[in-house]
């Protein structure tokens, strides 16, 4: 009968971490980005896929240059992700700061975060700055866009007392980071123009030589397609500006009675 008793306390106990371990893992929410231990700018969700805003970090200065906000006003906003930036020397405390505020005369520099103190939000959309000069904080709205390669920064400015939010969109912003191929650049319409002449005047010169070469028999400066022409073709080109500033010239002329 102990012996039963004694086993039967042993499956119970099994059975209870194992319940309480599945409940641990299925109740574990997959979309909560967790700030990776040691860094200030990288949070990983349950799937091991991660936001990390490394790739948008300036080195000894703002990744995000000082902007007003889209509706103007006394003072402009530099942001950094991952590491500290300085800047006003003895004018303010912006030293080794994650974001700075900066009046439109320079005369100010304020600390308004730092990066020692960032926290991701539970989604990964939003990570927060405190520690700034008498209690300044600031949040920095992250936006993902597959498309957006090149950052975006978007200065809301002051929201409320000492607090201030800031607006970056970017594919790195992504879940995973940016897709592949995200980073090359399309050639613009004129390039593909330039590339095409290039080819065809490559082709005409090299076919024509050796058509002339080989098919006709020529020899020497012969050999070049349409030898003539090129030779006459400075001659053309100066008979038509000749002839275009003839065009220009009034004829102040007169009968003589």
């Amino acid at each position: 009968m102990e012996i039963f008793v004694s086993v039967s306390g042993r499956i119970c106990l099994t059975l209870h971490v194992l319940f309480l371990f599945i409940g641990v893992v299925v109740g574990q929410d997959p979309d909560k980005c967790t700030m990776l231990p040691g860094s200030t700018c990288v949070c990983v969700f349950p799937d091991d896929t991660k936001i990390d805003l490394t790739p948008l970090a300036g080195t000894n200065k703002p990744g995000f240059d000082y902007k007003e906000p889209e509706g103007g006003g006394d003072y402009s906003y530099a942001y950094n992700p991952c590491t500290g930036f300085s800047d006003g020397g003895d004018l303010g405390t912006c030293s080794k700061v994650a974001a700075c505020q900066r009046s439109k005369d320079l005369s100010h520099y304020y600390n308004i975060g730092n990066p020692s103190t960032a926290e991701f939000s539970g989604t990964g959309d939003l990570i927060s700055y405190t520690g700034g000069e008498e209690g300044r904080q600031t949040d920095v709205q992250l936006i993902c866009d597959k498309n957006t390669n090149t950052p975006k920064y978007v200065v809301e400015g002051q929201t409320g007392d000492k607090q201030y939010k800031l607006q970056v969109t970017s594919c790195h912003i992504c879940r995973g980071g940016c897709p592949p191929g995200s980073g090359k650049k399309s050639l613009s319409f004129g390039s593909i123009l330039c590339i095409l002449f290039v080819v065809l005047v490559f082709v005409y010169l090299i076919g024509g030589i050796i058509f002339n070469r080989y098919a006709r028999g020529a020899s020497g400066k012969e050999v070049i397609p349409n030898v003539s022409l090129w030779e006459e073709f400075p001659l053309l080109v100066k008979d038509g500006f000749v002839f275009v500033a003839s065009c220009c010239k009034s004829d102040s002329s007169y009968e003589s009675i």
